[in-house]
């Protein structure tokens, strides 16, 4: 069974009929994680697509993983270039689509591509969102509480459940969060 052929789909298929149409467009998840491989801490970054339309026992086999880049560093600089270039080519794929050739009917054909789902940790997401990272006066993307900055501890806190450290001077909430 094909991820488009999922009972969740339904809701896709009624949204997107256009793209649905044509069995052979694809549908990708995009993957982007760290790890350190070197002593120093330095670390790389592969940055990759995984085919949704290919059977599952399949489609996580280093053969059908497209590979979109690579990033090195403990902090890499300039992600939002590389992922700026990839939104721009996923927009392209999406709304021109791009000619393949399909050996089956021996014809050139044009197809499109959806994204369907980011897998990113924490730090890429920061780094791909421009978001705030940890130590920000606020401390998350979605929440609307705003931290303080403590000289004695050294670090930003957050004032949850109206609970501070004694001697910090915190916003108090007025109705406890979480």
């Amino acid at each position: 069974m094909l991820c488009a052929d999922g009972d969740a789909w339904a809701e896709k298929k009624a949204q997107y009929p256009d793209f649905f149409q044509e069995i052979r467009n694809i549908i990708i998840l995009f993957s982007a994680d760290g790890a350190c491989v070197w002593q120093d801490k330095t670390g790389v970054f592969p940055l990759y697509f995984s085919i949704l339309n290919l059977p599952p026992e399949i489609r996580s086999k280093y053969e059908f993983l497209e590979l979109y880049g690579m990033l090195k560093g403990t902090h890499p600089a300039d992600t939002r270039l590389l992922y700026r270039k990839l939104v721009d080519e996923l927009l392209e794929m999406w709304h021109e689509g791009f000619t393949c050739w399909d050996a089956f009917s021996e014809e050139h054909v044009k197809l499109r591509c959806m994204l369907l789902a980011v897998i990113m940790d924490y730090k890429g997401l920061v780094d791909a969102g421009q978001r705030m990272d940890v130590g920000a006066l606020k401390c998350c993307m979605k929440c609307p509480l705003l931290g303080v900055r403590s000289q004695i501890l050294g670090k930003t806190i957050y004032a949850f459940r109206n609970q501070t450290p004694p001697g910090i001077n915190a916003p108090r909430l007025s109705t406890p969060y979480m």
